[in-house]
C-alpha cells in the first residue's frame, strides 16, 4: 500500500490592517489555524502496480526505444522540435498560451507578447533538465526552476519557498483551498526524500518518473512554476533511465488531452493510490509516441522539400539553413550569420534567397522584415502543440 498524505494543524497569522481590506464574507472564513499536508516519505517505499499496467509500461518502453533509435539517424535535430512542442503543451496545462512564432521570436527579441516570453522559460527549463547528468538532486531541481522562472526575471527563481502556498480557494488564506502543500520548513527534507526515490534502481523507469512528478506536485517546493518544473524533470528521469536517450517526446501533449484526468490522478496519489498517475503518464507516452512519429514523418517531408528547392552548389551555406530552422523557426540575419558561421553580407544574401525559395517569409510590421519565419515548420509545430491539433493528429491514428 502506498502511504497517503497526512495533515498537521498550523497557526495562521494575518496583519490586522490587511484583514480589514478583505470582504466581510471572506473574512469570516479566515481562522487562526489551518491544515497543511505532510507528504509521506517515499524513498524506500515499495512500488506495486497491476499486471496489466506493468505490461503496458514494458510495451511503451520498448516502443520508445525503437522511436529513439530512429531519431538518432536523422540529419536534423528533431528533438529540438519536440522540445518546443512539449514546452508549449506543458504551458497550456497552466493556461499559458502563445503562438509558436511568438515564442520563437521571444528567444531573439524583447519585442514579443508577455506570455511568449514566459513560455520561453519552459523551453529553457526543458533544455536545462535534459542537459543534466547523474541522479536527480535538490540542486538540479532548483536549477531547472531557475531556468524556467529566470527568463521572466522572477526574484524567487531557483529558490525553495519560505512561505505557505495553496492550490485553489482564495488569495487571502489557505482556508477553503483545494490542497495546501506542506509548510515551508518541511520542503527541503521532503524534496531530498523524493530525490532519493529517483535515485533507486529497483523501480520501473516510467513508474519512477510518474511518482517523482506526483510527489513534486505534492511538495510544491516553489512559489510558482511547480507543474512545469515537474514535467520538465519527468523528461529528465526518462533520459536518466535510458528510455529516451536521443529524443524528446511531447508528453505534456498527451496529458493535455485530458487535463481533468491528469489532475484527478494527482489527487488520487495524495490519498494513497499511485496507479492513476502512472496510468496517466503511460497513456501520455503512448499518445506522444503517436504524435512524435507523425510529426517526424511530416517534418521529414518539409525538410526534404526545402532541400529540393535549393539549387546552389553543394557545400553552400544555404544547404545548412533547413537544419537551423528546425532548432529556431524564427530568425534574423545576425542569427543566421552567427550560427552558420558566415559574414553578415553573406547571411543577408542567403536569407533573401531563402525567401525567394519560399523557405522563409519576412514577418510583417517588424521594421521591414528584420525577422523571418519558416511557415512550414511553424504550422507543423502549432498542429502538435494545440489541443485541437493534438486531437486531429490522434484521430488520424491507424
Amino acid at each position: 500500500m502506498w502511504p497517503a498524505v497526512t495533515y498537521e494543524k498550523r497557526p495562521w497569522h494575518m496583519d490586522p490592517d490587511e484583514r480589514l481590506l478583505i470582504p466581510k464574507s471572506r473574512r469570516r472564513r479566515i481562522l487562526s489555524t489551518y491544515e497543511a499536508a505532510i507528504p509521506a516519505s517515499i524513498a524506500g517505499q515499495k512500488v506495486t502496480v497491476s499486471r496489466q499496467l506493468l505490461e503496458r509500461m514494458s510495451d511503451i518502453v520498448a516502443e520508445l526505444a525503437r522511436f529513439d533509435e530512429e531519431q538518432a539517424s536523422r540529419g536534423y535535430d528533431l528533438p529540438a522540435l519536440m522540445l518546443r512542442s512539449e514546452s508549449a503543451a506543458s504551458s497550456q496545462i497552466e493556461n499559458l498560451t502563445s503562438s509558436v512564432r511568438n515564442v520563437a521570436l521571444a528567444e531573439l527579441s524583447d519585442d514579443a507578447p508577455q506570455n511568449a516570453r514566459i513560455i520561453t522559460g519552459n523551453v529553457s527549463a526543458m533544455r536545462a533538465s535534459l542537459a543534466l547528468s547523474g541522479d536527480v538532486s535538490v540542486e538540479q531541481v532548483k536549477e531547472v526552476h531557475r531556468a524556467l522562472m529566470g527568463v521572466a526575471g522572477a526574484s524567487f527563481a531557483g529558490e525553495l519557498r519560505s512561505e505557505q502556498v495553496w492550490v485553489g480557494g482564495t488569495p487571502y488564506s489557505p482556508h477553503g483551498a483545494l490542497f495546501v502543500p506542506p509548510a515551508a520548513c518541511r520542503v527541503a527534507g521532503c524534496l531530498e526524500d523524493a530525490c532519493r526515490f529517483a535515485a533507486r534502481d529497483d523501480v520501473n523507469a516510467v513508474a519512477k518518473a510518474a511518482i517523482f512528478h506526483a510527489q513534486l506536485e505534492t511538495i510544491h517546493p516553489f512559489i510558482d512554476g511547480n507543474g512545469r518544473t515537474g514535467r520538465a524533470l519527468l523528461h529528465r528521469i526518462l533520459r536518466q533511465e535510458g528510455v529516451l536517450r536521443n529524443s524528446t517526446l511531447p508528453v505534456s501533449a498527451g496529458l493535455l488531452r485530458n487535463i481533468d484526468a491528469y489532475m484527478a490522478s494527482i489527487d488520487a496519489y495524495q490519498t494513497g493510490d499511485p496507479e492513476p498517475i502512472i496510468d496517466q503518464v503511460v497513456e501520455a507516452l503512448e499518445l506522444s509516441s503517436v504524435i512524435g512519429s507523425r510529426m517526424a514523418r511530416a517534418f521529414d517531408g518539409v525538410i526534404a522539400e526545402m532541400r529540393e528547392s535549393i539549387i546552389e552548389r553543394a557545400g553552400s551555406a544555404i544547404h545548412r539553413l533547413p537544419a537551423l530552422l528546425v532548432e529556431q523557426p524564427v530568425v534574423n540575419r545576425s542569427y543566421v550569420a552567427e550560427h552558420l558561421g558566415i559574414t553578415p553580407r553573406a547571411a543577408a544574401n542567403l536569407v533573401d534567397k531563402a525567401c525567394e525559395y519560399g523557405i522563409l517569409r519576412p514577418l510583417g510590421g517588424r521594421r521591414r522584415g528584420t525577422f523571418f519565419q519558416s511557415d512550414a515548420i511553424i504550422d507543423l509545430l502549432e498542429e502538435a502543440s494545440s489541443t485541437s491539433g493534438i486531437r486531429r493528429v490522434l484521430s488520424a491514428r491507424s
